[in-house]
């Protein structure tokens, strides 16, 4: 039977003050651990909530704004890559790097995971 992956949960809004700080400090400390790097504690508690689709929604708009009227023509590719790349990494790291595990958690076949780890030089 597979092993469920485990995932952080979010921070309680019970917590008290000193609770808080030391849970931030956590979280922080295992998103390092997971290859995220962002330091400031209070964004990351804000995203907590935000969906993952209004979060990428955003990303994809400011994306736009900053590139003004120029638009690559390969824009699905560039951003697929964008999302596929660190979900790809973070299944891969928390199933210890098993690519069976991983790829049914995906739900796409082993081969294919396989060339995105190589088309991503995971």
């Amino acid at each position: 039977m597979d092993t469920p992956v485990e995932v952080m949960p979010s921070e309680s809004n019970a917590l008290g003050n000193a609770n808080a700080s030391s849970e931030t400090s956590k979280r922080l400390s295992a998103l390092s651990r997971r290859g995220i790097h962002i330091e400031d504690a209070d964004l990351i508690t804000r995203l907590d909530q935000y969906s993952i689709e209004d979060v990428v929604e955003l990303k994809i708009s400011r994306f736009f704004d900053q590139i003004g009227t120029f638009y690559p023509e390969d824009v699905y590719d560039l951003l697929m890559s964008k999302v596929e790349k660190p979900l790809l990494i973070q299944i891969l790291r928390r199933v210890g790097g098993n690519q069976v595990q991983a790829a049914k958690i995906l739900g796409i076949n082993r081969n294919t995971l396989r060339k995105k780890i190589k088309q991503y030089g995971l």
